[in-house]
Formats: structure tokens, C-alpha cells, sequence
């Protein structure tokens, strides 16, 4: 027969063991509110603004109240009017603008007409869910607007506008040529976590503690991993390139030495977060969950890579600020698709450079202490 009072015990004595192993006290209260947040986006991929630039060429009051009522709940926001087409170009490539408004001459007049009125919608298709989704909303919105302007205008019947879009850099908005590039930032997070668990099976096995009497300098220790892994994970981009080009039929726009350079700053910056974070734990077994955690399901649902960071909360625009694999998806898409040259990337590179040098400074300075 069950005993409550020995029941009771086994559960007093586990309770003590969850409330004194902070590993397992996140696992058990933090850990399924925070995957809840994460795992939440997979089922909202809904982008709820895009950024438009507008090229009004007809500049009428039908065209102006076209625009208006297409930005007037902030599900498109006008971030430039333009006054040529060339200037369209320049601000998708700066990632100014998912969406660009081409109203031509005629358009008032062959809607009061009664004829159709075609309108250009140039697309991003960098970013394909945000691509389809801006194209769907343009035109649903658009026929929307043709039926408010019959009893506006006064007349019997009245043309419908014909939104036509054109994607660039990925002409056909295939999800795949969007999403390969991205995903390479994630699953270059494995060097990053074989480098932390490294770092982590050592101070477990105890031989961390022995640096002390041995005359090896903590930069020397720190970077002497950090080079080792990081030769690893540079020759690991030659399979990766081969199963997204052979495999997946990823185009690569831009050149070889512009992706090496910019995985270079990346895996700095991994590096350096990657090697801060594990200088707090003790084992292997916490170094993994803490990877896991911090870099590799953020990376899925923080960086961009499926929908477009939440700029409006000011805490997510934070959180993926730091994340290396947030500015890691703009390069790898611009490299791939865009074909942009280094210097356009100056940005985000030089973004990868200071988290890499702050958090690689933070870990030597934690690193000496401990060992001295």
C-alpha cells in the first residue's frame, strides 16, 4: 500500500533538488513560457505593415485618395515619395522599402472611363512571405477601392484597378530562394555550439581549473579555440554552398569572397556571444540548453528570417539587434539574391564587428579572473 508520508518525502526531496539546480529550475519555469513566445510566430506568419514607396505620376485627387486609403490604417506605410523610377532601385537595395507604388499618367481617366487601370506593385522578393503577403493585401485593397469610387464619382459604372506586380531578385517569390539563404546563418550556429561545448567540457572535466599553473595567457586560450573552430566553420560553408546551389537551385548573385567575409563577421560575433555566455556555466549539459535558448530558436522567429523583425516594440528590436543571425539573414540574402557589393554591407558587418569585439572583451575579462 502507497505511503503518503514517504510520498511526501520523495516530493520535498525533489522540490529541493529543482530549486537548487538553477538548470533545472529554467527548465521547469522559464523555459515553456519562452518556447511559447518562440513556437507562437510559427503560427503567425500575418506581416501586419510594409514599408512602401510611392511614384504618383497621374497626381490627381483620385490618385492622392487611392493612396490615402491604402495607408490609412498603417498596414502600408509611405516612407518616400519618389519622383523617378530609377530612385525604386536604390531603396530596396538599402532595405528602405518591401513595396514600391507605380501609379502612371491615365489612371484617373480610364477608371472614370469605365476601363481597367493597371497600377505597378514592384515587390522584394527577398523576403517571399512578406512579398505574397503585400501583394495579396495591395490588390485586395485596391478592388476595394474601385467599388468606393462608383458613387464618388457619380457615373453608372467605373473601371476596376489591375494591380500588376513585378517581384524583384526573386522573380517568381519562391519561399526556397528566400528562405536557403536565411537558414544558412542557423545552421552555422553548430560550429558556434561544438565551440561552446568544448569550452564547457573542459572546465566539467576539471582540466579548466589547471589553466592556473601553466603559462598560458587567457587571450591565448580564447582565441586559440576560437581559431581552430572557426577554420571548421568556414569549410563547412562548402557544403552548404553546394547543397543550396546544386540542390536547392539557389541562384548566388553576389561573389564567393563577399559570403566568406561576411560569415567571417558573423562567426566573430557568434563566437564571441557564444564563449561570454558559457564562461556562467559548469557543464556541458547547461551549455547546450543555454544555446539552444539564446541562439538557436530565437534564430528562427527574431531575426527576420520568416517574418520581419517587430521594429514597434522596442525590447524585440533589442533582442534581435544582438542576435548575430539578425544581421546575418540580410547579408546572406543580399549576397545571394541582390548581388550587392561589400560596401552596401557596411552596417551590418560593422553591427557583427562590435558585438563580436564587446562580447569577446567581456569573455577574457570574466576568463582571467576565474583562472587567477
Amino acid at each position: 500500500m502507497m505511503s503518503l508520508k514517504r510520498l511526501v518525502a520523495i516530493s520535498r526531496k525533489e522540490f529541493h533538488h529543482v530549486t537548487r539546480d538553477p538548470r533545472t529550475l529554467l527548465l521547469v519555469l522559464v523555459a515553456p513560457a519562452f518556447l511559447l513566445m518562440m513556437l507562437a510566430y510559427v503560427f503567425a506568419f500575418d506581416v501586419d505593415q510594409f514599408s512602401v514607396v510611392v511614384l504618383d505620376q497621374d497626381r490627381t485627387d483620385v490618385s492622392r485618395r487611392y493612396i490615402a486609403d491604402l495607408t490609412g490604417d498603417g498596414v502600408f506605410e509611405v516612407v518616400s515619395y519618389l519622383n523617378s523610377y530609377d530612385e525604386i532601385e536604390r531603396l530596396m537595395q538599402a532595405g528602405r522599402a518591401k513595396v514600391a507604388l507605380v501609379i502612371p499618367h491615365g489612371v484617373t481617366a480610364n477608371l472614370l472611363a469605365g476601363r481597367s487601370a493597371e497600377v505597378q506593385a514592384v515587390i522584394d522578393g527577398v523576403d517571399s512571405i512578406t512579398g505574397q503577403q503585400a501583394a495579396a493585401q495591395l490588390e485586395a485593397r485596391s478592388r476595394t477601392f474601385s467599388l468606393k469610387l462608383l458613387p464618388v464619382a457619380r457615373i453608372p459604372a467605373s473601371g476596376f484597378i489591375d494591380i500588376r506586380t513585378l517581384a524583384w531578385y526573386n522573380p517568381s517569390i519562391k519561399s526556397l530562394n528566400s528562405m536557403v539563404p536565411g537558414l544558412i546563418g542557423v545552421v552555422l550556429i553548430m560550429p558556434t555550439l561544438a565551440l561552446a561545448l568544448a569550452f564547457a567540457r573542459e572546465k566539467e572535466l576539471g582540466s579548466f581549473e589547471g589553466l592556473a599553473s601553466t603559462p598560458i595567457r587567457g587571450v591565448e586560450y580564447l582565441f586559440g579555440k576560437i581559431l581552430t573552430y572557426l577554420g571548421f566553420g568556414m569549410v563547412s560553408l562548402i557544403p552548404i554552398l553546394i547543397a543550396a546551389q546544386a540542390w536547392f537551385q539557389v541562384p548566388l548573385h553576389g561573389t564567393l569572397v563577399d559570403l566568406a567575409v561576411v560569415t567571417l563577421a558573423y562567426f566573430f560575433a557568434s563566437f564571441g556571444l557564444a564563449m561570454l555566455v558559457v564562461n556562467f556555466v559548469k557543464s556541458q549539459q547547461a551549455a547546450m540548453l543555454i544555446m539552444i535558448l539564446v541562439f538557436f530558436i530565437p534564430s528562427f522567429f527574431l531575426t527576420g528570417l520568416i517574418v520581419p523583425i517587430d521594429t514597434s516594440s522596442p525590447a524585440m528590436a533589442v533582442v534581435s539587434g544582438v542576435l548575430p543571425a539578425s544581421h546575418y539573414v540580410v547579408l546572406a540574402r543580399g549576397v545571394f539574391l541582390k548581388g550587392l557589393p561589400l560596401v552596401e554591407f557596411a552596417g551590418p558587418i560593422a553591427l557583427l564587428i562590435i558585438i563580436g569585439t564587446a562580447t569577446l572583451t567581456l569573455s577574457l575579462a570574466v576568463f582571467k579572473k576565474r583562472i587567477s
